[in-house]
């Protein structure tokens, strides 16, 4: 789809502005077209004015005199928007989860029309309610650098979605004039009178649509964004009008609570109690006078749009009549905490969502902007009690997200674990840090690079502020960008799009295969067919049949696919591509196009693979209730001899935490639960089961189908569960293995069944084996294990003596025979490479028994060391014989190799003499 260019569509609509801008319901309140005298925009006001209402041109002069008639918090904001749209026939709806498992090509929601894409969008189902409104909280993450700074920047921000969807079967019922009439209407309940408002003339374009927008400003603030969702573009670059039209507006709630009030930030009235107990906790304050009037001008510092940073800090400074070195030592202590305060709910509302810091995906920024609140708290010697500012936060929105309080405990859990790992980092990066200024990056001076930088943090977790201190120590300047943390997330970002997919076959050719590998609707639950009849409709990649229709389930969400046989050939494996069935057989050359063939599928095997896949369903489950909710799956394997379920925690799982959860899902066995499949459309399940649905990953299309173990789990799937009636069926689970397969994932190796009855019973063999070597019970065995291992480490000890004794020996008597002779001394000697390499030592540090009073370095002694399995050691103190080269030239003669210093080496020979004299 050819890409829209917004700057020629901009030219187009302000051509034709009478179709795309002049509204109705705006014009008939008296709103004119003007043109700011600044910046060239068009605008609708409803009164002469020469400038726009963007902070670029008359900054903010709202702060410190609210053109607000009333004073709202944050939450009692979206409570008075609630009001005003509930009375006016919009249906209020929930803010889907931060983060968006049911989208294949996002991490995180960034904004509410997510939420409907595609199917709703493209008229395909129809919306919770229309119109509705919904206050969608989101997470982004391109600001970072400007949150805390210039009064209005997040990462995470609710986005109060003002909707209606005009199908054909609606009409046009709710558009240009509807939406812009609310806008101005809802701002008036909010205290705000439509003469404070402009309306300033916009495009959008996404997703292959476009069409006009209305941004809307009060005093300088950029309140929301109405867009008009009215074309799409045709392959050939031209567009036409869409069936569904729809209003996409989006109203940021942080700054309609802050232009109802005369505080200097919106931090200070979003954030509200959670600043007051952070300033009061670490004696921040500022003079509120000067603050009001930095702030009005701070929304220039927006690092995206101002050239030079350091150049506006500078401008602002003079104009406050003070240096730029003190203002800003007096007021970014207060944009540390106010953007500490914003990093933290992120990271909280992520956590309760089933997002958890990482080194890839999603869970990259969690952790990019947790290490710059460990930076703050560092560099203005707070100490932060992190538990307490969740708290607040989750106390704070109640009565917006209540959800919230379900994931304060841990959240502060996993913020301790990752400041223990931030810490360790930089207690391993300090010697990288000191050898990169040593030599410096470009080999001729001791400075490091922006690049440099982004490395060091990339690629080994260190922090630039952590670099500015070490190098402080070592007299140089490192210059930090002040846009460093967005530069790092450039390559990272909300979107999954950069995400390798795997090399595919063309498929295009087949039609897609008919299923019969789930039950018909009208029989039983459980019913199966074993064996059918088919049409070959070709051969593909030299490997592959395809069918016209298939009872071989092809491998998906992490359940391997069937085998079984048609025509007697072996069915090896069965995948799936675009709908298309692929069979992976023994041998094509028995096939041909338009051929009939009879299958036969393994039921037995994949029964036993069913067992392992509902039991990935009860392990996720008892994860969830043992763990947190902050579990969520990371990926799965499911085959007949073993399973594995990969889950999203953030720190190891002991083994009481196993046996609980292996108690837990024997115990959800036990229950004999019954297990339900229904396809329901997509609106309804998400509407009847919430997000949790989507455990294994966002799933394609309007239908899904729902498995269900009632009051235990629910979840999208596509698995062959409805082979089983009750969790009874499963057996038994036994888990086999843990490990961590990457930071923040854990995986969990299973059996169920009679695979994990005979693993018992092995393991119960080896037991009883190990029992009898030793002449005791199965009772006895650790007893007596224990006993023998304190006896083995105190012989091992007691050898360890004897070996120094006879290696300090050996080496008091090579010193004497070297010096005397003036030659290399060898030995040949019965024991272990390691009694030789200490020999070696002893011999380097002239400490051996008897030669206390001869310094090795004036002697100049040096030794060959063998033992009969060819292990050799090499030690010299003597300047004219260097141990490496020794080694080399015996590794030559003798055969073998090894390696070291001057001093010492040591290695193993091929054929070493029996004799001294073979050395020579």
């Amino acid at each position: 789809m050819p890409d829209v260019d917004k700057n020629e569509l901009r030219k187009q609509f302000s051509r034709d502005w009478e179709k795309h801008y002049k509204i109705k319901s705006i014009v008939e309140m008296g709103f004119t077209r003007q043109k700011c005298k600044k910046c060239g925009r068009n605008f609708w006001s409803g009164g002469e004015r020469e400038l726009c209402a963007d902070a670029s041109c008359i900054g903010y002069p709202f702060i410190g005199k609210s053109p607000s008639r009333r004073k709202l918090g944050y939450v009692e904001t979206w409570n008075e928007l609630k009001k005003y749209f509930s009375k006016h026939g919009h249906g209020i709806i929930d803010s889907y989860p931060t983060v968006a498992r049911w989208r294949d090509d996002l991490y995180f929601s960034i904004a509410s029309i997510n939420d409907f894409q595609p199917y709703v969008v493209n008229g395909e189902l129809p919306p919770p309610h229309n119109p509705l409104l919904i206050p969608q909280h989101c997470i982004r993450f391109p600001d970072i650098a400007n949150v805390g700074v210039t009064g209005r920047h997040y990462t995470n921000f609710v986005m109060v979605g003002q909707h209606a969807f005009n199908t054909k079967k609606t009409g046009l019922f709710y558009w240009k004039d509807e939406a812009l009439m609310h806008d101005v209407a809802y701002l008036k309940a909010l205290g705000i009178q439509k003469e404070e408002l402009v309306f300033m003339e916009d495009v959008w374009a996404g997703g292959g649509n476009y069409g006009p927008s209305m941004e809307y400003f009060v005093g300088g603030l950029e309140l929301g964004n109405c867009v008009f969702m009215q074309y799409e573009v045709l392959p050939n670059g031209t567009g036409r009008e869409l069936q569904t039209k729809v209003i996409d507006m989006g109203a940021g709630l942080e700054r309609l609570a802050w232009i109802t009030n005369d505080a200097a930030t919106s931090y200070e009235v979003v954030f509200g109690p959670v600043i007051k107990y952070m300033k009061k906790e670490h004696g921040v304050s500022v003079d509120e006078k000067l603050f009001a009037n930095y702030a009005k001008m701070s929304g220039s510092l927006n690092i995206d749009e101002v050239a030079d940073v350091e150049a506006e800090k500078e401008s602002i400074a003079k104009k406050l009549g003070i240096s730029k070195q003190e203002l800003f030592s007096h007021i970014e202590p207060l944009h540390a905490l106010y953007a500490t305060s914003d990093h933290l709910l992120t990271v909280l509302s992520a956590v309760t969502d089933g997002m958890l810091p990482s080194n890839a995906g999603g869970g990259y920024n969690l952790r990019l902007i947790l290490r710059r609140a460990f930076g703050f708290e560092e560099e203005y010697g707070f100490k932060f009690d992190y538990a307490k500012i969740l708290e607040l936060h989750a106390q704070h929105l109640l009565g917006l997200f209540p959800n919230l309080k379900n994931g304060v405990v841990s959240t502060a859990d996993i913020i301790a674990e990752e400041k223990k790992k931030y810490e360790a980092t930089k207690q391993k990066a300090r010697g990288k840090v000191v050898s990169m200024l040593s030599k410096g990056a470009d080999g001729l001076n001791s400075s490091i690079k922006t690049d440099d930088l982004i490395t060091l943090y990339k690629s080994h977790g260190v922090p630039p502020e952590f670099v500015e201190e070490v190098a402080k120590e070592s007299g140089v300047k490192v210059h930090v960008p002040g846009n460093f943390y967005g530069l790092v997330r450039e390559k990272e970002g909300e979107s999954k799009s950069g995400e390798q997919e795997d090399a595919k076959l063309d498929v295009s050719k087949f039609d897609k295969t008919e299923p019969l590998y789930y039950p018909d609707p009208t029989k039983k639950v459980g019913s199966e067919k074993s064996s059918f009849e088919a049409k070959v409709l070709g051969v593909l990649g030299g490997k592959y049949i395809v069918l016209d229709k298939s009872a071989f389930y092809p491998e998906g969400g992490g359940q391997v696919g069937d085998i079984g046989t048609i025509n007697g050939i072996a069915v090896i494996d069965t995948q799936k591509q675009a709908g298309v069935t692929l069979h992976l057989v023994a041998d094509t050359s028995k096939f041909k196009s338009g051929q009939k063939v009879k299958c036969e599928v393994d039921l037995e095997r994949r029964k036993t693979i069913t067992r392992h896949h509902t039991a990935a369903h009860l392990l996720n489950a008892a994860c969830r209730e043992i763990l947190g909710s902050h579990i969520w799956q990371g990926g799965s394997h499911k085959d007949a001899e073993k399973a594995h379920l990969d889950i999203t925690h953030y720190k190891r799982i002991i083994q009481e935490e196993l046996d609980k959860i292996e108690l837990k899902v024997n115990e959800y066995i036990s229950r004999n639960v019954p297990i339900l499949v229904e396809v329901l459309p997509r609106n309804v399940a998400e509407s009847k089961y919430g997000f949790t649905l989507y455990q294994g990953g966002a799933v394609p299309g309007k239908e899904l189908r729902v498995v269900s173990v009632e009051g235990i789990d629910t979840e999208a799937c596509g698995g062959t569960h409805h082979m089983l009636k009750s969790t009874g069926e499963i057996g038994c689970f036994k888990i086999v293995k843990r490990e961590g397969i990457q930071d923040g994932i854990e995986r969990i190796t299973y059996k169920c069944g009679t695979v994990a009855i005979a693993y018992v019973q092995e393991k119960e063999r080896l037991l009883r084996d190990a029992a009898s070597v030793v002449s005791v019970s199965d009772n006895e065995l650790k007893k007596t294990v224990e006993r023998f291992f304190n006896e083995w480490k105190e012989q091992k000890k007691k050898i360890g003596e004897l070996s120094e004794g006879f290696a300090k020996s050996e080496a008091a008597e090579i010193i004497k025979e070297s010096i005397a002779s003036g030659k290399t001394a060898v030995r040949i000697l019965d024991t272990d490479a390691e009694t030789l390499r200490k020999i070696g030592n002893l011999l380097l540090s002239a400490s051996g028994a008897g030669a206390s009073a001869i310094k090795l370095g004036d002697a100049g002694a040096s030794a060959i060391l063998v033992n009969k399995l060819g292990d050799v050691v090499c030690a010299s103190a003597n300047k004219s014989v260097n141990a490496s080269e020794l080694m080399q030239k015996l590794a030559s003669k003798f055969g073998g190799g090894g390696g070291g210093n001057e001093k010492l080496a040591s290695g193993r020979l091929n054929s070493a003499p029996k004799e001294k004299s073979g050395f020579f």
